[in-house]
C-alpha cells in the first residue's frame, strides 16, 4: 500500500479585529461612490424650483383631523323693569297710659319695749342678784374705827451707810415687821381692816446701792448666738468679695482676724485689722468696708466689742 499524504496548515495568526488588504480596498471603492453621489445631489437639487403654497391650501385641515363646533346659547331676556313699591302706612302711635301711683304700704309701729318688765327680768339675773348680799355685807362693816385709826406710824428717815456697814451689817436681821396692831377686829365677816408701819432699819441704804448695782449687772453685751446669726447670713457678701479678688490671684488664702464695734442701735461703729494671712491691702479694706454695712437689732445692751475670723480658703 502507498504511504497516504497528509497537508498539515499552519494555523492562522491574525487576530480577529485585523484586516487585510482586499477588505480595505472594498472599503475605498464603497467610500468612494458615495462621495460622488452626495456630491451630484448637492449641486443639483439647490437649483429645482418648487411651487409655492397658496394660504387657502395651507388653511385646510387633512381629512383626518376634525374641527368642534360648540353651539351657541340663545341671550337671556331682557329683565322686566320692577314697579315702584308703595309706601307703606305708618303705625300710628297708641297714647301711652299714665301709670297708676302705687299705694304706699302702712308704716307699722314697733311695739314699744315695757321697761318695767326689762327692769324686773334685770334684776333677777346677772350681777343686779347680788346687790341684797353687798347692802348686807356694808351695813355689817363699822369702818368708824378704821377712819380714825392712823395708817402709818413715825416718820423715820434712813441713814446713809457706807460699802463697809453694808458689809458688816448684811448678816444682821431687820427683826421683821411690827404687825402686832396691823389686823384689827371689826366685827364684819366679809371686810376687815388694815393697818401699816413703817420700819426702822439700818440696811435700808445698802439695800438700795445693792439694787443699782444689779440693775448695772443687767445690761450686759450681746450675746454670742445673736452675733454668730447675724454673721452667718452676712457671709455670703463676704466671701463674694473674697471670690471676686481670687479670679485675678488664684493663691489667696488664710486667716482673717477683724475686731468690731458694735453700738446698741445695732450698727457697727469701727472695724479694726488684727491679723491677716492674705497679704492684699485692697481685699482687706473691702472686708472692712463691708463690715461695716452690717446691722444689728436693736437692744438694751451696751458697746459690744468683739474678734470675729474668717478662713478664706479657694474651692
Amino acid at each position: 500500500m502507498l504511504a497516504k499524504r497528509q497537508v498539515i496548515i499552519p494555523p492562522s495568526l491574525l487576530l480577529p479585529w485585523s484586516s487585510l488588504e482586499h477588505d480595505n480596498e472594498r472599503y475605498k471603492k464603497i467610500l468612494l461612490v458615495l462621495c460622488v453621489a452626495f456630491l451630484l445631489f448637492g449641486v443639483v437639487i439647490p437649483f429645482i424650483s418648487v411651487p409655492e403654497i397658496t394660504r387657502e391650501k395651507a388653511a385646510e385641515l387633512p381629512p383626518q383631523l376634525a374641527k368642534i363646533i360648540l353651539e351657541k346659547k340663545a341671550p337671556a331676556p331682557a329683565p322686566k323693569p320692577k314697579e315702584p313699591e308703595k309706601p307703606k302706612e305708618e303705625p300710628k302711635e297708641k297714647p301711652k297710659e299714665e301709670p297708676k301711683p302705687k299705694e304706699k304700704p302702712k308704716e307699722v309701729e314697733p311695739p314699744k319695749p315695757d321697761v318695767a318688765k326689762a327692769r324686773e327680768k334685770a334684776a333677777s339675773s346677772g350681777l343686779l342678784q347680788f346687790q341684797d348680799d353687798l347692802m348686807d355685807m356694808r351695813e355689817a362693816l363699822d369702818a368708824s374705827d378704821v377712819a380714825s385709826a392712823n395708817i402709818t406710824r413715825g416718820a423715820a428717815q434712813a441713814e446713809q451707810l457706807d460699802r463697809s456697814m453694808i458689809t458688816s451689817g448684811a448678816k444682821s436681821t431687820s427683826g421683821g415687821i411690827n404687825n402686832a396692831a396691823v389686823s384689827r377686829d371689826t366685827g364684819g365677816v366679809a371686810l376687815s381692816g388694815r393697818e401699816t408701819t413703817k420700819v426702822d432699819s439700818k440696811l435700808a441704804a445698802g439695800g438700795t446701792a445693792v439694787k443699782a448695782s444689779k440693775n448695772n449687772r443687767d445690761v450686759s453685751g450681746r450675746s454670742e448666738e445673736e452675733i454668730r446669726r447675724v454673721m452667718d447670713k452676712n457671709k455670703a457678701a463676704i466671701f463674694a468679695i473674697y471670690n471676686r479678688a481670687l479670679r485675678k490671684n488664684p493663691t489667696l488664702q488664710g486667716k482673717v482676724v477683724v475686731k468690731m464695734v458694735i453700738e446698741p442701735n445695732g450698727s457697727v461703729s469701727g472695724t479694726t485689722l488684727v491679723s491677716s494671712d492674705l497679704n492684699d491691702p485692697e481685699l482687706e479694706s473691702k472686708i472692712l468696708s463691708r463690715l461695716k454695712l452690717i446691722r444689728f437689732a436693736a437692744s438694751n445692751v451696751t458697746q459690744t466689742s468683739l474678734n470675729y475670723s474668717f478662713d478664706f480658703l479657694p474651692y
